[in-house]
């Protein structure tokens, strides 16, 4: 019921390949259930190079392990060339622990409380409001980098002092 893409992942997605950029993505999710999720995910555009459930690794977060293993799996290494996009507040402790740069999502993900459509349909002060507060959480919560929606998030990259992408080789 709810793996719709947000809008502008999959062109993300896409920009971000195309510069032989990895993707993946760890998940509290069981593999069941990534199991139903991933094909409907590709058919709107979105396929990661690796996928980690919480339970095939020993902890799951704000433990390091799932980025460890999804980093194993992919060859990819140093930890400091990795970009951990997470939209809760575990997610991005779980990019610090590993060492990378983390970027925090506030529109999506439990800490707005609200689907896309909903706050579309907000008014203007109270979408700032709420979003406002998301991203101080991830802020709090150690994002280097905080967007709105992971469509910002190679423009965000990009602007970000000694360009994240080149700094961290991604």
């Amino acid at each position: 019921e709810t793996a719709d893409l947000i809008p502008g992942a999959a062109e993300t997605a896409a920009h971000l390949r195309g510069l032989g950029v990895k993707i993946a993505s760890c998940t509290g999710y069981t593999r069941e259930m990534m199991q139903a999720i991933l094909p409907r995910a590709a058919a709107q555009g979105y396929a990661p190079d690796a996928v980690v459930c919480a339970h095939e690794t020993a902890q799951g977060r704000p433990s390091p392990l799932m980025i460890y293993k999804a980093c194993a799996d992919l060859g990819v290494w140093p930890l400091s060339r990795v970009v951990k996009v997470d939209d809760a507040e575990v997610g991005v402790a779980e990019g610090r622990n590993a060492g990378c740069f983390t970027v925090g999502v506030a529109a999506s993900g439990n800490l707005t409380g609200r689907t896309s459509q909903t706050l579309s349909a907000m008014d203007a002060d109270e979408r700032r409001v709420v979003l406002g507060a998301a991203a101080d959480r991830l802020r709090a919560a150690g994002a280097d980098l905080v967007i709105a929606t992971v469509a910002d998030l190679v423009p965000a990259l990009e602007g970000a002092p000694a360009s994240a992408l080149s700094r961290r080789g991604a």
